[in-house]
């Protein structure tokens, strides 16, 4: 496989660093190297249209081609790249995750230091990682709809219609980023966005939001996947979203800036976990709010040059 940088600017690491940060999967447990593909397509789309100036020119022309700059998948992988193959990868990790969470590692995770978290000869980062819906929450959906009580979650009577004998109503939930460190279990689920906002709903249930869904999914273990993903443990688990500086500045923009402010409420926070996570008990949810971060790609460029390279740049748009 071209050892090449797959595009100088938005992506410059090779297809094969790329495909060692595709998670295992299926019975061989090996990474799945289609996704690759949808890297490739954008990129070959945007080196044949960026020699035009597109000063002025409609946005149904120029959108489709120029994808890669507003794309949430080149922007994580990226930004997430650069740190991880950074020389100072430990250091510049602990800048950020002392930003995010504090100086101190939150206490029930009982790890000493953000140090600890991540210095390992195996630390491990994937993207577009599918984690198990928890059993808990898919038998408490499913009976819902047995006891004719889905009207709480759902009103559209064809979708209603559809549910019918089926008992796995929610999949699994494809995670932006994973940063795992199989040596302690400590890991960190990635909500990365760039223009858009937290999806709310799934088809079955059009009131669990995104961020709950992922907060869900870290009070799970894996223990059925494969290696070094079965090794990540749920009471080592935080929560990061990751958006543009402009987002977190005017939170009230995006639900996002109401759902994670809300959660991360040290005095209320608990309580709203329980609301939209009605399945959970007090117990595991209570030291929740600790564990849920909020950084900008504009920190990621603080800490490493290399990380977001998009900006305002008049060269971006000629």
């Amino acid at each position: 496989m071209c050892n090449e940088k797959m595009q100088n600017k938005y992506l410059p690491f090779s297809k094969k660093e790329l495909l060692l940060h595709f998670a295992p999967v299926g019975k061989e447990c090996e990474p799945n190297e289609n996704q690759l593909n949808y890297y490739i397509r954008s990129i070959e789309n945007y080196e044949k249209y960026k020699k035009e100036t597109i000063l002025g020119k409609p946005l149904h022309e120029i959108k489709g081609s120029c994808q890669i700059q507003k794309d949430e998948r080149f922007w994580t992988v990226n930004t997430l790249m650069n740190i991880f193959y950074s020389s100072n990868r430990v250091n510049d990790l602990c800048l950020l995750f002392e930003k995010a969470f504090g100086k101190k590692v939150p206490i029930s995770m009982e790890i000493n230091s953000w140090e600890k978290c991540f210095s390992s000869n195996n630390l491990k980062l994937y993207f577009e990682v599918d984690l198990p819906s928890p059993a808990i929450y898919k038998e408490k959906l499913y009976s819902l709809y047995k006891e004719d009580r889905i009207q709480e979650h759902q009103i559209i009577p064809f979708i209603i219609a559809s549910a019918h004998g089926k008992k796995t109503l929610e999949g699994s939930t494809q995670v932006d980023a994973l940063i795992l460190n199989p040596d302690n279990g400590f890991n960190v689920l990635i909500e990365a966005k760039v223009l858009s906002d937290i999806s709310i709903g799934i088809t079955y249930d059009v009131v669990r939001n995104q961020i709950a869904r992922n907060i869900d999914v870290i009070l799970e273990s894996n223990e059925r996947l494969c290696d070094p993903l079965n090794k990540r443990e749920p009471d080592k688990s935080l929560f990061l979203l990751v958006t543009p500086k402009l987002f977190k500045d005017n939170p009230t923009s995006r639900l996002y800036g109401y759902k994670i402010r809300e959660y991360k409420d040290k005095n209320t926070g608990e309580d709203a976990l329980l609301k939209d996570l009605p399945h959970r008990k007090e117990r595991e949810l209570q030291d929740i709010p600790s564990r849920i971060g909020w950084l900008t790609w504009e920190n990621f460029k603080e800490v490493n040059k290399k990380c977001s390279p998009w900006s305002l740049e008049k060269e971006n748009y000629l």
